[in-house]
């Protein structure tokens, strides 16, 4: 079964894809989280005042980390 894909507040052009591995979404969602980000049902939420490059960077940093067991 695929995680949900999840919409970035204010970044409707962003989103975190659906992945088939729940241990790395689990890991990426959980390095978002202590980037600052808030984890909803239904959406992500960046810290107030993130630019589209902050956002893509925590995004990649949190899904490397995460791929890699960090």
């Amino acid at each position: 079964m695929l995680s949900k894909r999840l919409p970035i507040t204010g970044y409707p052009h962003l989103a975190l894809a659906a992945q088939d591995n729940h241990a790395i979404s689990a890991r990426t969602l959980a390095g978002l989280r202590k980037a600052g980000f808030l984890i909803e049902a239904d959406r992500i939420v960046p810290p107030a005042g993130t630019s589209s490059q902050a956002v893509i960077a925590a995004i990649t940093g949190a899904f490397q980390a995460a791929k890699h067991g960090a």
